[in-house]
């Protein structure tokens, strides 16, 4: 993306799309300040992620006006490392915000939400990166959970329904606690869900799949 103008895009290139798609289903943020105002994405990595920042901050440099950061966050047994990315504010990251963002009157906020229209969207970079972010190996009963607990029940129930129809795998949908669901892929489903995300895989992230 060399001599790329990022303040006049009109849409990502396509594999950013997915991987921010992905990221954005996991633990990725659109920050936008107001209605009028261009929009960011922000994403933060805990201490064990520096090489999975660095690989998203190359992916994204040429949004970026610094590289990812290192914050010390002071805790109150022990200080620790994070490792931040935030893009510059850009109009073409107002579709993804508008995407994943619908204001709850009751909450007085934004909430996340997964877009209605996720099984148009859903392909293998797109779980990936959805597992990467927000995934996890079951070694005792040798699944894949994804922890989409932050999302409504309905939300939930329409991934997992995406990614049975576009990819063929058995994703089944799991009451976790409270009003909280996961999505979990069984023992049967791996060595067809590891086929078809492990070449979109960043290297140090391919325990998630049990790698």
């Amino acid at each position: 993306m060399k001599n790329l103008n990022v303040k006049i895009l009109k849409s990502l290139p396509e594999n950013l799309h997915s991987i921010l798609i992905g990221i954005m289903l996991g633990d990725g943020f659109i920050y936008r300040s107001s209605t009028t105002s261009n929009s960011r994405f922000e994403m933060s990595f805990g201490s064990n992620y520096k090489q999975f920042a660095e690989y998203i901050g190359e992916l994204f440099k040429d949004f970026l006006n610094t590289p990812v950061k290192t914050i010390l966050i002071k805790g109150k047994n022990k200080n620790y490392i994070n490792y931040r990315l935030k893009t510059i504010s850009l109009p073409v990251f107002n579709q993804y915000f508008e995407m994943f963002y619908i204001y709850n009157i009751e909450k007085n906020k934004n909430v996340k939400i997964i877009p209605k229209n996720i099984s148009n969207l859903l392909n293998p970079v797109v779980l990936a990166y959805l597992i990467m972010t927000d995934g996890n190996f079951d070694k005792t009963r040798n699944r894949v959970r994804i922890y989409t607990n932050s999302y409504i029940k309905e939300d939930v129930e329409r991934l997992a329904q995406a990614i049975r129809t576009k990819l063929g795998i058995n994703a089944k949908v799991l009451h976790d606690r409270k009003d909280q669901w996961i999505i979990t892929i069984g023992s049967k489903q791996l060595s067809l869900l590891r086929e078809i995300v492990s070449p979109h895989f960043e290297s140090s992230l391919l325990y998630r799949i049990g790698i």
